[in-house]
């Protein structure tokens, strides 16, 4: 990519940061105050391979980004990008944790993040850091402002992605919802979970699993028309998706997408069964009105958990995913 091309777009991506806290580090030299997020876990990942962290200049970087404020990311960036060890870790945070950088990252995120990757899996960041040192400063700039962007929008978090509702509370156990199709249509069997959205609290999630050979990546992006989801930022919500629950019942009973007359045009999933819904994960739905769906996710067992249904589909090929509406019966 031109050196041109990827200052403009590392300005565009900064213009469109979600707007939120931020915070002023006297020590960075930024001119007013944000509210300060709390990274103070980033000293204890692998990404520095033990070398110092600068966790205010983390802290107001990651600020700055979220506020949207161009005059404290001019004077707090520049700094960072003096600090290798603080930018593997703000780096690391994000890309440790994805499968893959997501095809709009730059060529230098996508080359860096399998470093990541095994940085996480085997707690060892040394090759990670070396291989961020060696990377030319237009290169380090690249990847920094990818990572930005991401804690920007909320996409990175240092906590798992599922959060397990019904692990606190034994009784109530997480379902898996039963294949269903309609009209021999392919056929899929659902699996509830909570993905954590760091800016905009928990959000309900339902993840598919193919139980017909139709059913899988291509059948969600041709029928359905889902695009590709990488892990990281929530997609827009698409109101033409719905999901029916019926009250009485505390169950599941469709996901259809509608015309533009009301009208269901394409019914992915229908109950085999009526199945109660687990009390907290119910009750998030009626808060939110909306639900992630998202999948193929890989076939793990009849007693898996969400989290183990998403890891085994993040590792088996691409991911698509929709933001449905709920809707009460």
């Amino acid at each position: 990519m031109p050196k041109d091309h990827a200052r403009k777009n590392r300005a565009r991506r900064r213009q469109q940061s979600a707007p939120g806290a931020a915070y002023a580090s006297a020590n960075a030299g930024t001119a007013h105050q944000h509210p300060a997020p709390d990274l103070a876990v980033l000293g204890d990942l692998p990404y520095a391979a033990g070398r110092p962290v600068d966790l205010p200049l983390a802290v107001a970087a990651v600020a700055a980004s979220r506020a949207g404020c161009r005059p404290c990311q001019a004077s707090v960036i520049p700094l960072l990008l003096a600090d290798r060890a603080t930018i593997a870790v703000l780096a690391g945070a994000v890309y440790g944790l994805l499968p893959v950088a997501g095809s709009i990252a730059s060529p230098a995120t996508r080359s860096w993040q399998p470093l990541a990757r095994q940085a996480h899996e085997g707690g060892d960041g040394g090759g990670a850091l070396a291989a961020l040192e060696r990377l030319p400063a237009e290169e380090v700039a690249d990847l920094l402002d990818d990572a930005l962007a991401h804690w920007a929008a909320g996409g990175a978090d240092l906590t798992p992605i599922l959060l397990d509702l019904g692990a606190a509370d034994e009784a109530e156990p997480e379902p898996e919802l039963g294949a269903g199709a309609a009209g021999g249509a392919p056929s899929y069997a659902l699996f509830p979970g909570v993905v954590n959205t760091s800016h905009g609290g928990p959000l309900p999630i339902v993840i598919l699993e193919p139980q017909t050979p139709g059913a899988g990546a291509d059948d969600l992006r041709s029928r359905c028309g889902w695009p590709q989801w990488d892990l990281s930022v929530i997609p827009e919500p698409d109101p033409a998706w719905r999901l029916r629950m019926n009250v009485a019942t505390q169950s599941m009973e469709t996901i259809a997408h509608v015309d533009h007359e009301g009208w269901d045009d394409v019914v992915l999933w229908e109950a085999p069964e009526v199945t109660k819904l687990p009390d907290d994960w119910w009750h998030l739905l009626d808060r939110t009105e909306h639900v992630l769906l998202c999948g193929p996710a890989a076939a793990v067992g009849s007693h898996a958990t969400p989290a183990d249904a998403l890891t085994a589909a993040a590792g088996a090929g691409p991911l698509m995913a929709v933001v449905a509406r709920v809707r009460f019966l």
